[in-house]
């Protein structure tokens, strides 16, 4: 649904008001700020993306509110919650900034990458500098106060790597914050961490609705056996993934699985892998992933000697080395960036793999409309790619299988429902997700709550938080 009247969405309570700058009926620049006459805390502050050359979008508004906050909150790393955050230190806010040690390994990283691709659209590398200093980490289930009277834990999402739901205790009263959050048992996380006790608001991500989701074990082996089909014939197997999160899942499962054919891993991808490794401990990881390593007695799922990183620090030329793999007969797998097909390190293996019919391209991620990855699971059987840094655009032929894997990274309905029964909040926002998925998940887990969406009635709904 599209803001068509560009105004935030107001809920009122009498002594709380939570407001919606974006991620309210769509997936994309989350931001939401909680507040009484007194404080104001923001959660998350993202862009969305926007297809082909359009240049990403910011929360609605937000800017304007920057001076007022009191505390802000970062529930994980990807560029839909995190994207904006420096902005506001660029537009009066002088506090500081919550999240994850993980967290803050990545969202650096992605900061300065961003900055790379759209300059200095949203903010400068002085909001950058001051919104990385402002930034206190926080490990699970470790209580802060952030301001007098409110407190904030932090519960494992299972979504990415140092993702977290927030539960807020704002005198006493109880708000649980999910940000992303995966139930499925992934190579890394074995869902989400559940928080104890009952909640007086759920503010949910939404974004699988109903859709079922395949179990991962079922997605894991369907990969394996194709990538081998392809690779025992001879062949080579193009994986595009994103940098953080699929891509360390990925690797982790086709390490443990696929010894005998190289697995090249270009682009941001290695230096996601390296933050990975720093944090393969109890608290971040799940203990699954810890007892395989001690039984392989390596300190990481990324170190198998045929796991092969094409950098600057492991081979002298990158691009000529891409060069060479595509014109080599020998059968491998390549886990690249981009996960939706746009320019980057995936462009030049496309140009040595695409026009093969018999090579595999794996999509293994979301794929948004407009993106290149669209267009080819649609049906595009010729696009243009940039193959390689300064080259000019070329058309191509796909003429390689296509195969879309059934990855989530996100709960579906049946977390949702167990995480009501859990804690028992006496109302549910519904955020992080299409209008669609928003009514159906409303209707599904109607027992004995009140679902409410944020978006209804073109962004200006009244409703008061149940008091005890």
């Amino acid at each position: 649904m599209v803001n068509k009247m560009n105004k935030p969405t107001k809920f009122y309570d009498d002594r709380l008001k939570l407001t919606a700058y974006g991620a309210a009926g769509e997936v994309g620049k989350s931001a939401f700020i909680i507040e009484d006459d007194k404080k104001r805390i923001l959660i998350d502050a993202g862009i969305q993306i926007q297809p082909k050359d359009a240049l990403s979008l910011g929360p609605n508004g937000l800017k304007k509110r920057a001076s007022e906050l009191d505390a802000v909150i970062l529930s994980h790393a990807h560029v839909d919650h995190s994207g904006y955050l420096p902005a506001l230190w660029e537009n009066g806010y002088h506090g500081k900034l919550y999240m994850t040690k993980p967290t803050k390994d990545i969202v650096q990283l992605l900061w300065q990458d961003h900055m790379k691709i759209e300059g200095e659209r949203h903010w400068t590398p002085v909001g950058l500098e001051r919104a990385t200093h402002s930034i206190e980490t926080m490990m699970y289930r470790k209580k802060r106060e952030v301001v007098p009277g409110v407190t904030i834990e932090f519960f494992n999402a299972g979504h990415i790597l140092g993702a977290a739901m927030v539960l807020i205790d704002w005198d006493g009263f109880k708000i649980l914050y999910t940000g992303d959050i995966n139930d499925a048992q992934t190579p890394l996380y074995n869902g989400f961490d559940m928080p104890d006790g009952e909640v007086d608001v759920l503010i949910t991500e939404t974004t699988n609705g109903l859709r079922k989701v395949q179990p991962r074990a079922e997605v894991n082996q369907q990969l394996i056996d194709e990538v081998l089909d392809t690779l025992d014939k001879g062949h080579k197997v193009i994986i595009p993934s994103f940098a953080l999160g699929r891509s360390q899942e990925i690797l982790t499962v086709l390490g443990e699985q696929i010894t005998e054919y190289p697995i090249y891993v270009d682009g941001m991808i290695n230096k996601m892998n390296a933050i990975t490794e720093k944090y393969l401990v109890k608290n971040w990881v799940d203990e699954d992933i810890l007892r395989r390593l001690k039984r392989e007695k390596t300190y990481t799922p990324f170190n198998y000697s045929n796991i092969i990183a094409i950098t600057r620090e492991n081979v002298n030329h990158p691009q000529a080395f891409r060069d060479f793999i595509g014109k080599s007969d020998e059968p491998s797998v390549i886990v690249t960036t981009s996960g939706m097909m746009e320019p980057s390190p995936l462009h030049t293996h496309l140009k040595f793999v695409a026009d093969d019919p018999n090579n595999l391209i794996a999509i293994t991620g979301y794929q948004a409309e407009g993106t290149m990855g669209r267009e080819i699971l649609e049906g595009a059987r010729e696009v243009t790619i940039i193959p390689g840094w300064k080259a000019k655009p070329v058309k191509i032929k796909i003429k390689a299988q296509i195969k879309r894997f059934g990855f989530s990274g996100h709960t579906s309905v049946e977390g949702i429902k167990t995480l009501v029964d859990t804690v028992k909040p006496k109302q549910i926002y519904l955020i992080h997700g299409e209008m669609e998925n928003q009514n159906q998940i409303a209707g599904y887990i109607s027992n004995g709550v009140t679902p409410k969406s944020l978006v209804e009635n073109e962004f200006e709904v009244l409703a008061k938080f149940p008091r005890n």
